[in-house]
């Protein structure tokens, strides 16, 4: 029986999700625009775009997998598939490989790209873009090398363009939207087309209306012609054929990760859960709370199942036995909640955007809170008392000293071994014997003097000064805005002129006006305690403080360090006090530590692993 077919993409486009769908072991749609521009640029050029994979499903076996639809208006870095309503009298097809083809495809020919503006961060705008085709320029216009060969890369000059402000059409450009290519079903009609285009750009020189003519009739050859979409067709029902041929066909596939794979092997092999589904959810709710843009994939979710479970964790196939799967799957309830609960902690704390600079902080905090609440129900599970106040210190500190850097995996399977040792004696989150052991092993997390002066020439605009200066305070909700960050000298009493006057020598004054924005002139106030700050002037302001206030603070409370010559005393006495409050901040306030384990070494470690 015939295997192999041809067809138009005129042919094969208006299938797509009537009859043509995708399973749920593909990954989701990962190309950027300028892999779109390559694939229509050797389209155009007559190249080959290699076979498809096509899987015909029939109607009986509709039950036994989740099929989704394909997008043809995509927004970067969206992850969802819309469910497809299947039509029971007739065979579906499924995509085993070239799913991102097609994608980029419909995209190009019905639909469109959604881009961020440029401006990143949350709530920054999206910009929808079109397929465009300038009609006007040629291949055959360029240079060629010493062996006749073009020198460009692309030769076709296909644009992604906002859809809301397409550019104009003058004497170089005449820009074409490639969609409309689909509307124009025969050679009468494409006559028309060029005919209407060169009525509209009555400037055009012969050279550029030959090449209009040219460039619209080899587009309108590529879509309604040409029999570019070669696929092979499999009518097997075998699961597991199925799935050897999806891992054979996308193994060089573009940008195809470990977790597409194993996506694959997981989704055959669960029956409580839609494992597309059920990890798409997480990973949306986990990049909308902490604010990131990308991190929490699949991959992420697959290491967590494995490392709260005791497993090895490296990502690799050979840790996706069956019987793991199973665990994964039998424990995903609470591998979600503490996921999610370990995720409101890190917002509750501050601890998001660009001030969470090591994601794995948060498997890491998710990993204690699935062991220390193991054998209660998941409407049960708590955050023990103390124990906001212990991570938060904890993981900021983590983040400060960059615990999280090379070596990862190493680390977190010795803090994985800590916690088991810890838990098998208390109910507590285990700050002290944590860093102990750390920086025992290399991994320094003590606030030396060096540490400490780090720490206080931290710039505000560093992406976790906001979040280490709140190891100065006790709070543990920071999530709320009745808070402002004040500088305790403000800048502009730190101007040139204001510093001559006060005495300061001329190659001191840079160094004066650096510190203004540097942790150590910052402190937090609540939204009444800002205000009092800037109704009063300084000196009134030095001259109210409690004595209470200048602990809270951390602050020095000698008024003459609040004049502007003194600045740089200021800056060397709030490094004392910081330097006090920082060697406290690791040291456990719960029960008794236990006598500690001796440190591993590299080798033991090595060993164990393996």
């Amino acid at each position: 029986m015939q295997k192999y077919f041809g067809a138009r993409i005129s042919e094969l486009l208006p299938r797509i999700n009537t009859n043509i769908f995708i399973p749920s072991i593909q990954r989701p749609y990962v190309w950027e625009p300028e892999q779109i521009v390559k694939l229509f640029d050797s389209l155009m050029r007559g190249y080959p775009i290699n076979t498809f994979m096509f899987w015909e499903l029939t109607p009986e076996h509709f039950g036994d997998w989740d099929i989704y639809r394909f997008v043809n208006d995509f927004k970067h870095g969206d992850i969802h598939n819309d469910p497809a309503v299947l039509q029971p009298e007739q065979p579906a097809t499924l995509v085993l490989d070239g799913q991102q083809r097609l994608t980029s495809l419909l995209i190009g020919l019905k639909g469109s790209y959604t881009v961020r503006n440029g401006v990143r961060g949350k709530g920054s705008g999206w910009i929808n873009k079109i397929l465009l085709l300038n009609l006007l320029d040629s291949p055959d216009d360029d240079e060629e090398d010493a062996d006749g060969v073009k020198v460009r890369e692309l030769y076709y000059s296909f644009k992604f363009v906002a859809s809301d402000r397409l550019p104009k059409n003058d004497s170089k450009a005449v820009w074409f939207p490639v969609s409309k290519i689909i509307q124009i079903t025969d050679k009468g009609q494409l006559a028309a087309a060029v005919d209407r285009l060169l009525l509209l750009n009555p400037d055009l020189d012969e050279n550029r209306q030959a090449n209009l003519q040219k460039n619209l009739h080899r587009l309108w050859q590529v879509v309604h012609e040409e029999q570019t979409m070669a696929y092979y067709l499999e009518r097997e029902q075998s699961y597991d054929k199925v799935l050897d041929i999806f891992i054979r066909a996308n193994d060089g596939g573009t940008k195809l990760s470990k977790s597409d794979l194993l996506m694959s092997m997981i989704t055959l092999r669960w029956d409580q859960f839609n494992a597309r589904s059920e990890t798409e959810a997480i990973t949306y709710a986990m990049r909308d709370k902490l604010e990131q843009e990308s991190a929490f994939d699949r991959d992420y979710l697959l290491r967590s199942g494995l490392f709260f479970n005791d497993l090895d964790f490296a990502f690799q196939l050979r840790n996706f036995t069956p019987r793991n799967i199973a665990i994964i799957e039998n424990t995903w309830q609470k591998i979600k909640s503490a996921l999610l609960m370990a995720t409101d902690l890190f917002a509750q704390f501050g601890i998001k955007g660009g001030a969470l600079t090591g994601v794995n902080a948060v498997m890491l905090i998710a990993c204690y809170l699935y062991k220390i609440n193991s054998g209660r129900p998941e409407s049960e599970w708590v955050v023990p008392e103390g124990d906001e106040g212990r991570i938060r210190r904890w993981i900021t500190s983590v983040l400060f000293h960059g615990v999280l850097g090379g070596a990862a995996n190493m680390t977190m399977e010795f803090y994985r071994r800590c916690l088991n040792e810890h838990l098998k004696l208390h109910a507590y989150f285990p700050v002290a014997e944590l860093s102990t052991r750390m920086t025992t092993r290399g991994r320094d997390m003590t606030y030396d003097d060096t540490a400490v002066a780090r720490y206080a020439a931290l710039e505000m605009k560093h992406r976790v000064a906001p979040v280490c200066l709140n190891l100065l305070y006790d709070r543990e909700d920071w999530s709320t805005k009745n808070w402002q960050l004040v500088q305790v000298i403000p800048s502009f009493r730190l101007l040139e002129d204001r510093l001559r006057l006060q005495g300061v020598l001329p190659e001191e004054i840079a160094v004066y006006q650096s510190w203004s924005a540097r942790l150590a002139n910052q402190i937090i106030l609540t939204d009444d305690e800002a205000r009092d700050y800037y109704s009063m002037d300084l000196e009134d302001w030095v001259a109210t403080r409690t004595a209470d206030f200048w602990r809270k603070h951390h602050l020095p409370d000698d008024p003459a360090l609040y004049e502007e010559f003194n600045f740089l005393g200021f800056v060397q006495a709030r490094k004392r006090l910081i330097g006090q409050r920082l060697n406290l901040v690791l040291k456990d306030s719960g029960p008794p530590q236990p006598a500690e384990a001796a440190p591993e070494t590299e080798a033991e470690l090595l060993v164990a692993e393996a």
